[in-house]
């Protein structure tokens, strides 16, 4: 996978520039021990932003969770990890194990299981458990693939269940 700044793994996403579309666009901060970094911030799109943050460890192995900056943002029910922003919401009408489920296109401060194959109620998947980086509690999963052509659109995607949720400000 590219990278596209190095030492992005220490980034904060701020929406600090109000002439962008923040639908559409986020303003990237690069912060060092909470400090600024001493270059620019740039622009990339919100799509990407799931893939920017894949690796997020520094060079001792030392992992840095990721902030989001939006007007609402899901965390860990448990420790209030950054997990995912409202915007990235394609479907509320999902259940997992504990109830009501939300399909996200991408989710950061994440640790994945290995795949493994489930019989679901719509069908035959490989997916993955996802658990908070922080506290290792586990938040949802990911679909890896789906075996039937009416759901291919979860490939990629992110299941975080509500219970497992809270709003963070």
């Amino acid at each position: 996978m590219p990278t596209i700044v190095p030492g992005l793994s220490r980034a904060q996403i701020r929406n600090t520039n109000t002439t962008i579309d923040p639908t559409t666009e986020l303003t990237i901060t690069l912060s060092y021990d909470n400090k600024p970094a001493e270059c620019a911030p740039f622009r990339v799109p919100k799509s990407v932003v799931g893939v920017l943050f894949e690796e997020e460890e520094d060079e001792m192995g030392l992992a840095y969770n990721v902030y989001l900056n939006a007007d609402r943002i899901f965390g860990c029910k448990n420790c209030k990890t950054h997990l995912a922003t409202h915007d990235s919401i394609i479907s509320r009408n999902f259940r997992g194990q504990h109830g009501k489920a939300y399909l996200f296109t991408s989710v950061v401060n994440i640790q994945q299981a290995d795949a493994v194959e489930r019989n679901m109620t719509t069908g035959r998947h490989v997916v993955r458990d996802i658990s908070c980086r922080q506290c290792k509690e586990t938040v949802g999963w990911k679909y890896d693939k789906a075996y039937e052509t009416s759901e291919k659109y979860k490939e990629g995607k992110y299941i975080l269940e509500a219970e497992l949720l809270c709003a963070v400000y």
